[in-house]
């Protein structure tokens, strides 16, 4: 069986996808570090496309091919070219039942793929860092549009007699409308997770950006919607940096910040169970940046520690990374037993006078 000319628009993909495969492999430690810059995002788009989308394509046809030994047919000829492929049997050794689940079969695995990646995305904690999230999603929204809307039209289309119009030949009616109203339902999980605005919200905090864009975005995360007009550079660095640690975070995360008489002060505070926690991030106008966290139980005072101080220059990349670290420590944090090192509850919120 050849595909024709779907097996060269394939290969041609593949000649693309090897230089996504080579930036990736160069920029690995970079793509995937807590700084998910927006360069980072495009490459990762087009790794979950380039490298992804070709592993569920083998994963589809190797579906096919179990489902046939199962039924204890014989595989005669395969091809895989990356983007496409097909598995051939003598359907004269399988009922017409039988023939068609042998067709779902690799719609089944794309299914199966989906909802491991949904599962690792919005089930893990703690929570992947962005750039993994942003691969699993758009590998998500990628695979299944693949699967279930452009390969069928491609198929009926064409007159293939691939997958679907097997699936669809209704030679046994309530088998293909099973099928079809499966296929319906996906279809319309889809379009309500893209349209559902928490969702998107939940989908933006998860992979670093907004609610229907790649910009990050602190909105979502309750930071205030305030104009930047009179802002000093350090706030809107501050304002920056909080907005694209915030849309990371596994919850919902509170920023304000605070301006005082000998510099400005970002606080980030959260909610995990009965303790709530914060991060600290003053700026003093003399240069650098300290750190300090704090948390406070349901039964107990706040309690602060010093997390560090960086004499270099206020970045926005540099303040991103080090807040989503100084956010992990936190996490990390149980409350002391024996009072040790409490602070009066306005201190948690105190500028950098």
């Amino acid at each position: 069986m050849s595909l024709g000319p779907f097996a060269l628009i394939s290969l041609f993909y593949v000649i693309l996808g090897v230089r996504v495969i080579f930036q990736l492999v160069r920029d690995f430690r970079q793509t995937f570090d807590r700084n998910f810059t927006h360069q980072d995002r495009l490459l990762v788009d087009q790794a979950s496309f380039f490298v992804l989308l070709p592993i569920a394509v083998a994963l589809h046809e190797v579906g096919h091919a179990i489902a046939i030994r199962l039924y204890g047919g014989e595989v005669l000829d395969w091809g895989f070219y990356g983007f496409a492929g097909y598995v051939a049997f003598d359907p004269r050794d399988f009922t017409d039942a039988q023939q068609i689940v042998v067709a779902a079969a690799g719609t089944l695995v794309n299914l199966l793929l989906a909802a491991i990646a949904v599962a690792l995305v919005f089930l893990r904690r703690p929570p992947f860092r962005a750039a993994v999230n942003q691969l699993l999603i758009q590998f998500t929204w990628i695979s299944l549009l693949n699967a279930l809307v452009v390969y069928p039209v491609l198929d009926i289309v064409s007159g293939l007699n691939g997958d679907w119009t097997q699936m669809y030949s209704f030679s046994v009616p309530t088998l293909s409308l099973a099928i079809l109203v499966m296929h319906f339902l996906v279809l319309v999980a889809l379009l309500w997770g893209w349209k559902n605005p928490a969702m998107r919200a939940r989908v933006a905090r998860l992979t670093g950006g907004s609610p229907g864009s790649g910009r990050t975005s602190a909105r979502s995360r309750g930071f205030p919607a305030t104009s930047q007009d009179g802002a000093t550079p350090a706030e809107t660095t501050l304002r920056d940096a909080a907005s694209r640690v915030a849309s990371g975070w596994a919850f919902p995360v509170e920023a304000a910040i605070q301006h005082g008489r000998n510099g400005s002060a970002l606080v980030l505070s959260w909610g995990n169970g009965a303790v709530r926690r914060s991060v600290m991030a003053v700026a003093p106008e003399t240069g650098g940046i300290e750190f300090s966290g704090a948390l406070r139980s349901n039964d107990g005072s706040p309690e602060q520690r010093p997390l560090g101080r960086d004499p270099g220059a206020l970045d926005a990349d540099r303040l991103t990374m080090m807040l989503r670290l100084a956010m992990e420590t936190v996490e990390g944090w149980t409350p002391s037993s024996d009072g040790a090192s409490l602070i009066p509850p306005s201190h948690t919120s105190t500028p950098a006078d």
